[in-house]
């Protein structure tokens, strides 16, 4: 892995287990990460707690450039098989942005989405999946006087679904209880599963990353989010529940 630059540029994160809590990696400018199960990956899976050989030990890379971070698969995108002879079973990688279709990058092949968040799939035994955010240069701030200058709540781009299941997150500690509702309390609010709604908590987490919201720098996910949105007021907008 190379570190060329200080510059935060994005990071991915990803999970070792079903049920595990996602890990990260902060990626900067000029950041060259390979991914894949092998132990020269810094982006490592498919080893263990469950091992998984039908990921190769090198999957290709995530590489930080002119302000994208573009995936390259690897030319060797597949392993040798007891008893399938001499052919080898390639398997691109499916790169899907958060807004338009996914795209098949094949080994060899490299691409940047456009997008700023977006999932890289690898297909082992299991699939194994990649969450890739991308932050472009920071907005710099409008040159007014600190007394002209608005007060606005941040634009984070979240479904109504997600909204609800912040909603849900937050009601607690809105009406002066210390820590948020529970997965099952939101699950079963939302009419929907723990494991589900844990993953939606994760996916406003990248929203609010991807849009610099500050956010406590705490281990418990439900407490860095519903905090970061009530110190941005962003707990104010009804559900459809």
């Amino acid at each position: 892995m190379s570190w060329a630059g200080h510059n935060e540029r994005g990071r991915v994160s990803l999970r070792v287990a079903p049920d595990s809590e996602r890990a990260s990696l902060a990626l900067h400018d000029g950041t060259v990460a390979a991914f894949g199960r092998g132990v020269d990956c810094p982006i490592r899976f498919g080893h263990a707690p469950i091992q998984d050989r039908g990921v190769p030990r090198l999957c290709g890379w995530l590489i930080v450039a002119n302000g994208r971070i573009i995936v390259h698969a690897s030319e060797d995108g597949g392993e040798h098989r007891p008893g399938s002879g001499t052919e080898t079973e390639f398997r691109p990688l499916l790169v899907t942005p958060r807004s338009g279709p996914p795209r098949t990058v094949s080994p060899g092949e490299a691409w940047a989405p456009a997008d700023e968040i977006f999932t890289v799939n690898v297909v082992g035994t299991s699939t194994w999946e990649l969450n890739v955010v991308n932050r472009r240069d920071p907005i710099r701030p409008q040159e007014v006087a600190s007394s002209d200058r608005p007060t606005v709540k941040p634009f984070v781009d979240l479904s109504d679904e997600l909204w609800s299941v912040l909603q849900a997150y937050g009601e607690p500690m809105r009406f002066g209880k210390s820590v948020p509702a529970s997965h099952e309390e939101v699950a079963e609010r939302t009419n929907d599963n723990p494991r589900t709604v844990r993953r939606h908590l994760e996916t406003i987490y990248d929203e609010f990353y991807l849009r610099r919201i500050d956010m406590p720098d705490v281990a418990d996910l439900r407490i860095k989010v519903v905090q970061g949105a009530l110190n941005h007021g962003l707990l104010g907008r009804p559900t459809n529940a």
